[in-house]
Order: C-alpha cells, then sequence, then structure tokens
C-alpha cells in the first residue's frame, strides 16, 4: 500500500483482512464520523441515551458512512457491515443494511474518545478521523505565537498514539485507518488560525510515525486528507463539517486506502463513483437546510449540550 503524505511516502504492511468477504468496520471520531451537515439528526435528541437519533431515520445523510453503504449497495464500494456504540446521523438505508452503527461523537476531543476507544470490539477495520475539536483552544489566545501552536498541534498528536495504542490493545485482530485531517474553511471566524494548529498536528502524526513500534505500525496505514476538500462546495455552511459533496470525497478517499489504491486527493472519486450514483444521496437545497443546524445549536452540540 502506497500513501502520500505532502512530500513523503510511508509504506504500510499488507492488511491482514479479505476484501473477498463481508468485513466489519468501525467508523470513529468525532461530529465527522457521526456526519453533521449532513443528516437531520441533530433536531432528535434522545436524553435517556444521549444521542440525537431522528426515527423514522432520513432519506438522505450518514456523513461518509451513508456514502460508504450507497457505494456498496451499487458495488462500488466494499462488503461491510459496522460496529459502534451508537447510531445517530444515519439514513435509512443504513438501518436496513446494518451500517447504522459508529462511534463518531460530535464536540469530543481525541482525550475524550480514548475510553471509548478501550471498549470492546470485533472490527477488522477502524477509521479513524479525530482531532478537529482539540483545535479550537488556539482561538482563545489573541495572536497566538508558532510555539504555541506547535504546543497544541503535539499535545493533540500525543494524545491521537495514545488513543491509537488502545484501539490496538483492545481488538488484536482491527486494522486502523488513521487521517490526516481535514481543513477547516471560511465563514468560520479564525479558520486561517485554526488551518495552522491542523497543518503542525497532520505534520506531527507524520514525523513521529516511525517512532510508533514497529508491532503497531504493522497494524494501521496513514490516509492524507488534508488537502481533500476545497473551501466553498465542499464543506457546510458552518466551515467546519463537510457538505454532502465533500462527504463523499472522504469516503472515497477511505475506499482506495482500504483498497490499496494510489491516493487521489485532487479527485479521489474517480474510478471509484460515477454521477448517477451521486445524485441518490445528494440532498436538494431544502434537504440540505434542513441538515444545517442553526449557529447556536451548532455551538451546542460541539460543546456537547442538548
Amino acid at each position: 500500500m502506497i500513501c502520500l503524505f505532502y512530500s513523503m511516502t510511508v509504506g504500510a504492511q499488507p492488511a491482514p483482512y479479505k476484501l473477498t468477504n463481508p468485513v466489519l468496520i468501525r467508523p470513529f471520531g468525532d461530529s465527522i464520523t457521526y456526519g453533521i451537515g449532513f443528516t437531520n439528526d441533530w433536531q432528535c435528541p434522545m436524553y435517556e441515551i444521549y444521542q440525537y437519533i431522528c426515527m423514522p431515520p432520513g432519506i438522505k445523510g450518514g456523513g461518509y458512512r451513508g456514502w460508504l453503504t450507497l457505494l456498496s449497495l451499487n458495488g462500488d464500494g466494499l462488503v461491510f457491515t459496522t460496529e459502534g456504540y451508537q447510531s445517530g446521523g444515519s439514513y435509512f438505508q443504513q438501518w436496513l443494511v446494518n451500517t447504522q452503527t459508529h462511534d463518531g461523537y460530535p464536540g469530543w476531543t481525541v482525550e475524550d474518545l480514548t475510553p471509548i476507544a478501550g471498549r470492546v470490539s470485533f472490527s477488522d477495520i477502524t477509521l479513524v478521523h479525530a482531532g478537529t475539536n482539540d483545535m479550537w483552544p488556539i482561538l482563545k489566545i489573541q495572536n497566538p505565537t508558532d510555539a504555541q501552536i506547535d504546543q497544541l498541534a503535539t499535545t493533540t498528536g500525543q494524545n491521537l498514539f495514545k488513543m491509537l495504542d488502545a484501539l490496538l490493545n483492545n481488538n488484536p485482530k482491527t486494522y486502523i485507518f488513521v487521517a490526516q485531517i481535514i481543513k477547516v474553511a471560511p465563514p468560520l471566524a479564525g479558520s486561517e488560525t485554526v488551518n495552522k494548529v491542523i497543518f503542525k498536528y497532520n505534520n506531527y502524526i507524520v514525523n513521529n510515525w516511525y517512532n510508533l513500534p514497529p508491532s503497531s505500525r504493522a497494524r494501521m496505514a496513514l490516509v492524507d486528507m488534508h488537502h481533500t476538500l476545497q473551501p466553498g462546495p465542499d464543506y457546510s455552511a458552518d466551515g467546519i463539517h463537510p457538505s454532502s459533496k465533500g462527504y463523499l470525497k472522504i469516503a472515497c478517499s477511505w475506499i482506495r486506502a482500504i483498497k490499496a489504491q494510489p491516493a487521489n486527493q485532487q479527485d479521489p472519486c474517480n474510478g471509484i463513483t460515477t454521477g448517477k450514483a451521486e445524485k441518490q444521496l445528494t440532498p436538494s437545497e431544502e434537504e440540505t437546510k434542513q441538515m444545517t443546524p442553526p449557529k447556536d445549536k451548532l455551538e451546542r452540540i460541539l460543546k456537547r449540550k442538548f
């Protein structure tokens, strides 16, 4: 497998899973794993289980997980089911084919996610996109220095490696794909500053990858998504979460990595999906509005408040 990172190329060991049979995937991370910006579920808090889940489920959505499901059903993706400790954000088709479960928790930092990483898991594959919520403290600092940016990126990177270690130790058979996370974009206030931290964080992951034990590296691969999404149509109105198009690009990036295909950040879905498939799940303007939380509601979600 070849994975590209900026100017680096890092080889990974052959994956232990076989794609000739259904594989069990554990999507793991924060609101980008949940699918905020491409789901109606934010409207339906279920206080008893501290999740957002609408019943009946929406007819579209699911973030990148929804696209993985559609591509699988169309024969363009992977044959899989999912594992996780919640089901919020998933659209109806995912509930029908058992791909609705995941471990995506809006507002959670890497440190918050680490106890979840310690829970029982039997997945063949774990998809990790985490660290976005660790970036926000930089916005509380007026004119942050390079040293302050470096410190936040380094701390988040160190916490990520601890979390990955927990995932590996609690599931001896899983193979982990670790994303160098997507950037944020306007109109998010301070997006340029946040992206400086994201850049440093992603570089920290690459630069310290070979400090991991060889036995750990043999069970993981990096997936560079830093430049996969472009400002504008690839992002929701908040500038944090992908639009349906952006989530599709993330899904295609995961598929490329899992199938050991060359990375293609400029056009990740090339050769994977067609315009016909995209029309099946792409929301209308009105549907997109319904999937977009108001600013005050989004802030509450990301602060883990109901």
